[in-house]
């Protein structure tokens, strides 16, 4: 009975160390696919990233703007998830939802990495860091390997606010006529880092990504008069 106990437990720790992100390919084990990024870090073998974010000067005499408050994040390269990711960003355009739904579904596939990661005993090789007033960051002890660098900026609170009509407003009472949105600038790059060099990352206007809102609070679409209701003829 002890022994049968014990290969159970067995499965189950060898389950979860092999256990994949959701979205990301089967053939892609969390387990399997970060021990370089484990080995390197045992043997030091390691680099480093700095990375610079600025706007572009918007004067002919004016120097580059830095931009502090840039979070980044790097993460053991996953083919997988860029896929995912490509995937978000080619729906963007296709409704008003999959755009307002864009940043909430990258960062749940963000965390959802990162939670793999960490059950499978490699949660430090999850390295975050923000810009400093110089839009400055440095991240140092990387293993080397290939890595990809997720990094996003909030900003330009935009608040719409929609007329209801009074028939509206009575059936609807709880609806908000005003809608908050932030906009979020998102950067993505795959690069790899070799024994004692430093990888250059830069985030510019010119290089982003992504760019989609967020809404911060209210409804942003009206609600429609129920099927079957007589409507206003023109």
């Amino acid at each position: 009975m002890i022994r049968a106990g014990l290969v159970r437990t067995t499965i189950i720790v060898v389950g979860l160390l092999l256990v994949a992100v959701p979205g990301l390919a089967a053939d892609e084990p969390v387990a399997g696919l970060v021990a370089p990024y484990l080995k390197a870090r045992s043997d030091g073998t390691l680099g480093a990233v700095a990375a610079k974010a600025f706007a572009e000067p918007t004067r002919p005499n004016a120097g580059p703007a830095p931009q502090p408050s840039v979070s980044i994040t790097l993460l053991p390269y996953s083919a997988a998830l860029e896929a995912e990711l490509d995937s978000v960003k080619s729906g963007l355009r296709d409704s008003l939802d999959g755009y307002l739904q864009a940043v909430a579904r990258i960062e749940t596939a963000r965390v959802d990495y990162e939670r793999a990661l960490l059950g499978a005993g490699a949660g430090e090789l999850v390295r975050t860091q923000m810009t400093d007033g110089q839009g400055m960051a440095q991240l140092g002890e990387l293993p080397v390997g290939d890595w990809l660098v997720l990094a996003w900026r909030e900003g330009g609170h935009l608040s719409k606010r929609f007329r209801l009509r009074d028939t509206e407003a009575s059936k609807y009472p709880n609806i908000s006529s005003n809608v908050t949105y932030s906009t979020v600038t998102l950067w993505r790059t795959r690069i790899t880092v070799r024994a004692g060099e430093t990888v250059e990352v830069t985030m510019t206007d010119r290089n982003v990504w992504l760019t989609a809102a967020r809404q911060e609070g209210g409804t942003p679409i009206v609600p429609q008069r129920p099927q079957g209701s007589p409507g206003k003829r023109r």
